[in-house]
């Protein structure tokens, strides 16, 4: 017994010690050469370990200290804090299990957690937070993973293999923010439930698909050694977009510059894109200049033709705006050809640094103009641009021209019209009287339907295109390049009820004239009077030139009635009470009225005519009504109602013959012929005159008696007025009439 105290005090002390040699326990064998301590079982004995109940898999507790390489056999069960019962070990942070014995933490989907996972087939879910790569849980996270040179790869898939995905959702909320990366685009895409489509995070929407006309690719702008490119220098082109998104097209060349635009669109069709140019020419590249690859949202457009030349250093000159002539025609929606250009006055100055010049627009409304080219000589010079692009509206388009100058580059800027669009009219008045065809209508349908020559005078006038057209030296640009008016079938003696649907109907006339001698049917006067009134509030034009209605008594005249209707007031009276046939009427200076200086000439001082019977005038205007109109001529003579006795105006007491409402596209004059022009020779009728041989532009007549009127013989210019009439009615239907242009 003795010998036993002696020994287990001897293994106490032993245990004490350093020991550095190896050791096995267990058998009478040279230890594990790999191994410090080589324990061999005899029989069916093990290793018990030390058991511990831990209170947490970051927690030493236990044990004083995290001890790496530490053993124990846990007993404690909790899985809100991921403890099973098993062998843990510890690497000096925290424990871990030691692969047996614990709870498998991943449940089998499908068997309410009670089946562990225990196979790779199996669908698993876990209800805790995950960290990968870390032994810190984040409260706000469910899924943390911690990395400095790794990243994390989700599904991807193309497109077309994420549309076959789209139909399995089926728009279940479930999948709302469902993630993919999309290999055809290149982007990570989500599923949007509210919208019902995936998502790109490039940019909102996914990437477009579109494809390019090479043909359509213009380089505009002017390219010049060592001068950086500005807003004038870009691409054009049209694109056929199948499928909206986002897009992104480059340019590049091998000379420092190239050209860049991102976006998003938003419609399919064809549609025309700018891409801005950027950098600064190092070289000069000769025609046919250098090489522009373009790629489409990162693809090759195979476009092969786009070649920029670059210039040599400028000379250096002035432009002069002010003297800019735009030639051509100028027609929205119509793109522009090789007519449309511009020429300016300049003045070179030097060109000892080299002659080249270059001369470029901004692009405004669809078109820009741009010119470059070599001066040999100093002094006053021109040089012409060539426009491009397409006009998108109506509007006068002010352009930005930049020169190139060796000087710096200047600015100034210069207007182009654009050509009023077709318009519908629908003319009243006889279409064959006098000694002519369709002399007072003008607008009929017999002049409407006749060949050029064998229209009137006036018609030929309104039709011919040196005055009404698209020509580039048309006075009024107007038309589409092969319409103009376009005349109403119901035009000439049309009954009230064919007029009062034609007034009232979804696509009204732009236009309205009457002429002698067209009137409603008595007894209609006021229903007329009441819906042109209503007409001209809306928006429509109405050129009224109207004598005394036939069988009508006083204050029942139509032309009253009209009046009263249009000024809103009431008590007027319109009697011939005028000058007679072959009077003459003075326009009043007026430099600023768009009808009186207007582009077919400034009749400021100058006559019209009365035609054959006597003019019609207006009395009984209260204040308030005369505030609403412009008096363009009054009567020198007044005929007494009851005496017939003709006699002086009394000075400033002229009676109205002609108004033009200051705010209403309305215009009023008491001559029903004004515009008669059958007899080239009389003096006393048809003072309407144009040039009898073409172009058909209005001209004076100059002979005309002045009967009854204290200004006596002269020329007169009733085919100027109506020509300056109709071009305010255009701009007037144009800018705010009754129908969109």
């Amino acid at each position: 017994m003795k010998n036993i105290y002696i020994l287990l005090g001897f293994i106490a002390l032993v245990s004490t010690l350093s020991v550095n040699a190896q050791v096995t326990i267990g058998k009478n064998q040279i230890p594990n050469p790999a191994a410090v301590l080589d324990i061999q079982s005899r029989d069916s004995l093990g290793l018990l370990l030390p058991v511990v109940a831990l209170k947490d898999t970051v927690k030493s507790e236990p044990l004083t200290a995290n001890v790496p390489g530490m053993f124990i056999y846990n007993t404690t069960k909790d899985d809100a804090v991921g403890l099973g019962e098993g062998v843990y070990f510890n690497d000096g942070r925290r424990w871990w299990p030691a692969g047996g014995g614990g709870t498998e933490p991943w449940v089998v989907s499908g068997t309410a957690g009670k089946v562990k996972a225990s196979l790779n087939t199996q669908n698993i879910y876990q209800m805790g937070q995950v960290s990968v790569n870390t032994d810190t849980l984040l409260p706000l996270t469910q899924l943390n993973v911690v990395a400095n040179n790794r990243g994390i790869m989700i599904p991807r898939l193309t497109e077309a293999e994420r549309d076959s995905l789209t139909k399995k959702i089926n728009n279940d909320s479930i999948y709302n923010s469902l993630m993919i990366y999309n290999t055809t685009e290149d982007c990570y895409n989500y599923y949007s439930r509210t919208d019902k489509e995936w998502q790109s995070l490039c940019g909102g929407m996914s990437k477009a698909v579109y494809t390019l006309d090479c043909s359509t690719v213009v380089a505009n702008g002017t390219y010049v050694k060592g001068t950086a490119l500005n807003g004038n220098n870009y691409l054009s082109m049209q694109v056929n977009v199948k499928k909206a998104g986002n897009y992104a097209i480059t340019g590049t060349t091998s000379n420092n510059y190239g050209f860049s635009a991102q976006g998003t669109f938003l419609n399919e069709g064809l549609q025309t894109v700018l891409v801005p140019g950027q950098g600064q020419p190092k070289n000069t590249a000769p025609a046919p200049g250098d090489i522009v690859t373009l790629t489409l949202s990162g693809a090759e457009s195979g476009c092969t033709s786009i070649k920029i030349p670059v210039l040599p250093p400028t000379a250096t000159f002035s432009l002069s705006c002010g003297t800019a002539q735009f030639n051509g025609a100028y027609v929205k929606n119509k793109p522009l050809d090789a007519t449309n250009t511009v020429t300016f006055n300049v003045n070179v100055s030097d060109i000892s640094t080299g002659g080249t010049w270059a001369v470029s627009s901004n692009t405004v409304n669809g078109i820009s103009f741009s010119g470059s080219g070599t001066f040999l000589t100093t002094g006053p010079q021109t040089v012409t641009l060539k426009g491009m692009g397409t006009p998108t509206g109506t509007d006068p388009i002010t352009l930005t021209f930049t020169t190139n100058s060796g000087d710096g580059a200047a600015t100034c800027t210069a207007t182009v019209a654009i050509a009023i669009p077709p318009m519908r009219v629908l003319g009243l008045g006889d279409a064959v009287a006098g000694g002519g065809a369709a002399n007072y209508g003008v607008f009929n349908t017999v002049n409407a339907n006749a060949t050029f020559a064998g229209k009137a005078d006036n018609a030929k006038m309104v039709f011919e295109p040196k005055n009404f057209g698209t020509q580039p030296n048309s006075t009024v640009q107007f038309g589409d390049g092969v319409n103009t008016w376009t005349v109403n079938p119901n035009s000439g003696l049309a009954t009230w009820p064919t007029v009062q649907a034609e007034l009232t109907s979804a696509t009204p006339p732009d236009i309205v004239f009457i002429g002698y001698s067209w009137y409603p049917a008595y007894g209609t006067d006021a229903d007329a009077a009441h819906y042109f009134a209503d007409y001209v509030r809306k928006g429509g034009v109405l050129l009224c030139f109207s004598e005394t209605e036939p069988s009508a008594t006083a204050g029942a005249f139509f032309n009253e009635l009209l009046l009263d209707s249009i000024l809103n007031t009431s008590g007027i009276i319109t009697n011939i009470t005028g000058n007679g046939a072959g009077g003459r009427y003075q326009f009043p200076t007026m430099n600023a009225d768009p009808v009186i200086n207007g582009p077919f000439g400034n009749l400021s001082g100058q006559y019209w005519g009365e035609d054959a019977s006597t003019t019609e005038t207006i009395a009984g205007l209260t204040p308030a009504a005369a505030s609403q109109i412009t008096v363009y001529t009054t009567a020198t003579a007044v005929i007494n109602a009851t005496t017939g006795v003709t006699a002086a105006a009394p000075a400033g007491q002229g009676l109205p013959t002609m108004i033009r409402h200051n705010t209403l596209s309305f215009i009023w004059c008491g001559d029903g012929g004004f515009n008669s022009c059958y007899d080239h020779a009389a003096t006393t009728i048809c003072p309407f005159m144009v040039q009898q041989s073409p172009p058909y532009i209005p001209i004076p007549k100059n002979t005309y008696s002045g009967s009854n009127s204290v200004y006596g013989p002269g020329t007169v210019s009733n085919s100027i007025f109506f020509a300056n009439a109709l071009a305010w009615a255009l701009n007037q239907a144009m800018t705010k009439g009754i129908n969109k242009h």
